[in-house]
């Protein structure tokens, strides 16, 4: 028996063997094999009682190492024969290996490993050689002497001792080995490979297969390499691989982009052995080297073709799901939102197409309930995608990236937003004219409370302050909007002593020129028909606040609304009097706050429901959308369901007029 002493330090050998990594430790040896004109290579896994995995072999069929190659394959690291050679001694293969390092990644998979090749000698002997080696003597390489054999020629590389190996047993391993020799098993069809019991066959799992020429110029001279790209039925596996002008990878980049998408790509170069080491500082580089320039280029390549592919996906994706009766639109979109909505739609589901269930009823379900989240909360979609689906984190931001691009999600939730103000007006004037609907409606119960959540209706410039509450509640919010944080002396009354309940008070505080506005709304319920009772009522709010100099500053404007959907002639005269605004019916002089306005209006529905429309009216127009009974019913029962009367709620297939 020899003693081979590897010429490197221990902790160089550490380093070269990646030990964290025993899935590349299986591939170098089986491309050991492969550069051998193995035909078969086998992979087998050994497993303790717990069915954890402890060691592995890899055996091949391949020309071996004849007993005077040993010393140079064990001594050194480089000086590796192949590093010169064409091809593989005999069929003139493609090589893997050119740099020595191969042997030394088997420490990755046990802490003993033996070697036994059975090869031809020079002399033409056919010769049995045993090396062994263990973890904590790395530099020692145990030969033993050769022995005549007639068996087939051929290597097996046994190693134990680990019991951190389970990775070996996962499919993701299936898959990146089947990626890795993709190119090599589908050009030769003759070789088999075979990892713990299953066969690799590449070109069975292939959904989408394409070569692209690549061209890039760096420092003047344009230069050539090529761009496969393998798409994968149904393989955990996303990669780039830096490879040889024959597909033989040299390396693995450490990102990829597409993440909806399960692939290998391969950027074919016949000069990328000599330069892929230089991939990690080709990234970082401000003046690109020759292989950044090709990387840049393949990522220009690889965005091009995924978007591309994503499109040639959604139209497929689409089809099969109208096929199966499972997508959530009928026919073809009428109007440019419905477009909108639909690319939108098109573009998250397919980007989750992974995620859909299976079966038809559930598919139908989760592609439905997609289609209400993009109409009623596009912004959100990817949240609650993460939610309900799961996205892996670069899934959830490929989605946001679609989305961002698209600017689909921003149009979608505008647009919906109109519709849903449209279809609000069209059910207010189903409560508040109809007949029969108003005498359903209270002031309170139902009133009050549906527009505390839709004050849109009143301006765009108001947020809600103060909703039911009395005039002492109304003064703390409005010093509390002027920055005033002292207490306040006494209660706010009405000038007969009494208290005042405000229905709702609504408060901006306008940045030009430094001043509050304070709108509040007194609501009569649809049936109350405006007199000078209820014109009274506003009126000694008002007063009330003209006369308090806490609510009387000069910065402050105070608009007093009674609002009802009809008034008596009393008040109709007084809302409509020479050289005031329409509905203007009190403005008292403010002698002890100059600059202070109050103002007391009468409004009825049909001016406020007018007024809304026209600043909608250029959108409706654009959206083409005019809201039926049907529509607004809808609106209401979504939004609004746990308050509005049933019978509101309910269509009356008697009496379809429109009413308004």
């Amino acid at each position: 028996m020899a003693r081979i002493q590897l010429e490197a330090g221990d902790d160089l050998v550490q380093r070269l063997a990646h030990e964290n990594d025993p899935v590349k430790a299986i591939i170098e040896l089986i491309w050991n094999g492969l550069d051998a004109d193995a035909h078969h290579v086998v992979v087998t896994l050994d497993r303790n009682e717990a069915d954890g995995v402890v060691g592995a072999a890899v055996i091949d069929d391949g020309h071996g190492m004849a007993p005077e190659e040993l010393s140079s394959a064990f001594k050194w690291i480089g000086n590796s024969w192949k590093r010169s050679a064409e091809g593989s001694k005999g069929e003139k293969r493609p090589l893997h290996g050119r740099f020595g390092q191969g042997r030394l990644r088997a420490f990755a998979l046990g802490t003993q490993v033996v070697w036994e090749s059975v090869a031809d000698s020079l002399e033409g002997r056919r010769l049995r050689s045993v090396i062994r080696a263990n973890a904590a003597t790395r530099n020692d390489f145990d030969v033993s002497d050769p022995i005549a054999t007639d068996d087939d020629a051929g290597t097996r590389v046994v190693a134990s001792g680990r019991d951190s190996l389970n990775r070996l047993d996962d499919d993701k391993t299936r898959d990146r080995l089947t990626a890795t020799f993709a190119p090599y098993l589908i050009a030769r069809p003759d070789i088999e490979i075979v990892y713990d019991t299953t066969r690799l066959q590449p070109k069975d799992n292939i959904e989408h297969d394409q070569t692209r020429p690549v061209e890039w110029i760096h420092e003047g001279v344009t230069r050539h390499a090529a761009l496969r790209i393998i798409e994968w039925r149904n393989a955990d596996e996303r990669a780039v691989h830096l490879c040889d002008g024959e597909g033989v990878p040299v390396d693995t980049l450490d990102t990829a982009p597409a993440p909806d998408f399960q692939y290998s790509a391969y950027v074919l170069w016949d000069e990328m052995p000599q330069h892929h080491n230089e991939w990690l500082l080709a990234r970082l580089e401000s003046t690109p080297s020759v292989l950044g320039a090709l990387l840049s280029e393949v990522d220009r390549m690889l965005d091009l073709h995924f978007e591309s592919r994503r499109a040639q996906r959604r139209r497929q994706l689409v089809e099969e799901w109208k096929v199966g009766n499972v997508y959530p639109y009928d026919g073809e979109p009428s109007t440019e939102e419905e477009k909108v909505e639909r690319a939108t739609f098109d573009v998250v589901a397919t980007s989750i197409r992974r995620h859909i269930p299976s079966t038809k009823q559930q598919k139908k379900l989760t592609l439905g309930l997609l289609r209400e989240s993009i109409q009623q909360r596009p912004s959100d979609v990817s949240a609650l995608l993460d939610e309900y689906v799961g996205l892996a984190a670069e899934e959830r931001d490929q989605l946001e990236r679609l989305l961002k691009r698209t600017s689909l999600s921003r149009v979608i939730q505008a647009s919906s937003s109109v519709t849903n103000r449209l279809e609000f007006l069209r059910a207010l004037e189903l409560m508040v004219f109809d007949p029969d609907a108003s005498k359903m409606v209270g002031e309170r119960a139902h009133l009050h409370r549906i527009l505390e959540s839709e004050l849109w209706v009143f301006g765009e410039q108001y947020n809600l302050m103060v909703s039911e509450r009395g005039l002492t509640a109304a003064l703390a919010r409005h010093r509390q909007l002027l920055g005033d944080t002292q207490a306040h002396d006494g209660p706010v009354k009405l000038l007969d002593g009494r208290s005042g309940r405000l229905d709702l008070l609504l408060s901006v505080a306008a940045t030009e020129h430094d001043r509050n506005r304070h709108l509040v709304v007194e609501l009569k319920a649809p049936k109350v028909v405006g007199g000078p009772k209820e014109l009274a009522q506003i009126k000694a709010y008002a007063k009330a606040a003209a006369k308090d100099p806490r609510f009387a500053s000069s910065t402050t404007d105070w608009d007093f609304w009674l609002v009802t959907s009809e008034v008596d002639d009393d008040v109709r005269q007084e809302a409509n009097q020479e050289g005031r605004p329409r509905g203007l019916v009190f403005e008292p002089k403010m002698p002890d706050a100059p600059g202070a306005r109050v103002r007391v209006w009468v409004r009825d529905w049909g001016q406020i429901i007018e007024d809304a429309k026209r600043r909608l009216d250029y959108f409706q127009k654009s959206l083409q959308h005019d809201p039926s009974l049907d529509d607004a019913r809808d609106y209401l029962r979504r939004n609004h369901g746990d308050v509005i009367p049933e019978g509101l709620l309910a269509k009356d297939d008697d009496n379809t007029d429109e009413v308004g």
